[in-house]
């Protein structure tokens, strides 16, 4: 493959056009609470407290905090227009990873743009202002970086390893985990491949039917780096909060009640079975072999993300190394001619040009489309009326509201105290560890419609809900509620009698 400038350039301006065009204008729901604790960070520091619930005394462990103080310089300077740039910007250098990486493991120019594109496509539902924008970037880095360190077993690419973990610590907490599941395929292909040749008598790599099976001297020292980088816990202001976040988070019980964790299904995420078809199309047309440590990577990640959605973007941006590994194998078989008249296209300006024309034109026009259809705030699904009749007719600092999951960041966004918001493990006993598990009154109250006792243990004064919400139905026909405002999609009820 001749060095081609000029086509990488084209790549990259066609990968911010489509970056641009797919980015979604509206602010997700976390992006509220981010904002405000960003600036209560730069304000007070961290005292592992939260400030946003009208319940009082609940410890708060900000897994994410050097994102959210980021994300709030960017929203004081332009509001929310620059932490839209910023999605596309972090986007676009997602495409860019793995457009270069691709292409240097395949060998192929067009595949690379192609794969890239696919990829662009199928990750636009988790390109939000989320910290997971940033550890996306790293966990394609540490999985760049520990490849290499398998090949080479250089120091540098190690302690690059140590100090991604350190900034995925410190920027999205939460992951953590899945940085240590990136070094075990090469661990149990190593060690797999280790026995069968102990078998076989035979210390020669070997493969058995399409399966790869190979050794690495370098898979010794990952158990250091393993270690290294589970000391960083200690390289944050959180405290030991590292050590104990994922183990209280799967000991609670919001992760079944999250969309994101849902198992998946064809409603759900179609693009999950499409990108399984095309894997398994690739496969058996090709019949190419393939490295057991690939194929325990790739088999985990199609595990991980039939137990939850959120997974389904691991299998995007750590899954093209594992297909850009093989396309390059399949790649040393074809006719260098074949090869060369394909690279010699892509040299030619009219084919460059024709290229930049359509993704420019495609990019620009959904992306003027959907800025000028859609606003930074959706109405249908935040209630900004409602907030704004809350403020204007009542004592913010004396009612007990409570509110709907899904928009309780909204309500903190607009300095009105809240019952719940989308920082789940807050309302645990895990985390809190106070007498009552918030979140299981919450969904008591929300699916099981068992609001009575709930409301009278916590002196709630004031209900905010979707106009759509079962509990509606039954406050209605309930004489102690009355609904002092409500609109096509919001409804505020008061609390009639006596509360303690």
């Amino acid at each position: 493959m001749k060095k081609n400038k000029y086509f990488d350039l084209v790549v990259i301006i066609s990968i911010i056009f489509l970056c641009a065009a797919f980015t979604n204008k509206t602010m997700q729901n976390d992006t509220f609470y981010t904002i405000k604790i960003g600036n209560l960070i730069m304000q007070n520091g961290i005292d592992m407290k939260d400030h946003f619930s009208w319940i009082s005394n609940l410890p708060y462990t900000y897994p994410h905090w050097l994102y959210d103080v980021f994300i709030s310089i960017l929203y004081n300077f332009k509001g929310f227009p620059a932490l839209y740039i910023s999605n596309i910007f972090f986007y676009s250098i997602i495409g860019f990873l793995i457009y270069f990486i691709s292409k240097q493991r395949t060998n192929n120019y067009l595949f690379s743009f192609v794969l890239t594109i696919i990829i662009i496509g199928f990750l636009t539902p988790f390109v939000t202002t989320r910290a997971q924008m940033i550890s996306f970037i790293i966990f394609i880095l540490e999985k760049y970086f520990l490849d290499k360190f398998l090949q080479d077993g250089k120091l540098k690419d190690a302690l690059v390893i140590i100090l991604l973990s350190i900034l995925l610590i410190n920027v999205h907490l939460a992951t953590w985990i899945f940085f240590y599941v990136l070094f075990l395929p090469p661990i149990a292909g190593h060690y797999l491949s280790l026995l069968l040749k102990k078998i076989r008598k035979n210390e020669k790599d070997f493969s058995i039917g399409l399966i790869t099976f190979k050794t690495n001297k370098n898979v010794h020292k990952l158990f250091i780096i393993i270690a290294c980088c589970l000391l960083t816990g200690f390289l944050t202001p959180l405290g030991t909060t590292p050590y104990t976040y994922i183990f209280n988070q799967f000991t609670g019980h919001t992760l079944s009640h999250i969309g994101e964790y849902q198992n998946i299904t064809i409603n759900n995420c179609f693009s999950f079975f499409q990108l399984l078809f095309v894997l398994l199309i690739l496969l058996l047309f090709t019949k190419e072999k393939i490295e057991v440590s690939d194929l325990f990577l790739l088999l985990g990640l199609i595990l991980m993300s039939l137990t939850a959605i959120r997974s389904y973007a691991y299998l995007l941006i750590i899954g093209f190394f594992v297909v850009s590994n093989y396309i390059g194998n399949c790649n040393k078989k074809i006719n260098a001619n074949i090869l060369k008249k394909m690279d010699c296209l892509f040299h030619k300006p009219l084919e460059l040009l024709t290229i930049f024309l359509c993704f420019a034109g495609f990019g620009t026009g959904l992306l003027l489309y959907k800025y000028n259809s859609y606003d930074y705030i959706d109405e249908k699904a935040y209630p900004v009326e409602a907030t704004k009749y809350i403020k204007e007719k009542l004592n913010t600092d004396e009612i007990k509201l409570f509110n709907e999951y899904s928009f309780g960041s909204y309500l903190i966004y607009n300095d009105v105290k809240v019952f719940i918001d989308s920082r789940s493990d807050l309302y645990t006993k895990p985390f809190n560890k106070i007498p009552r598990d918030i979140f299981d009154d919450y969904t008591k109250i929300i699916k099981d419609l068992d609001y009575h006792e709930p409301f009278d243990y916590y002196g709630i004064t004031h209900i905010l809900l979707y106009t759509d919400s079962n509990i509606k139905k039954v406050l209605d026909e309930d004489h102690n509620y009355k609904a002092i405002y409500e609109d096509d999609n919001f409804v505020l009820y008061e609390r009639l009698k006596n509360v303690n």
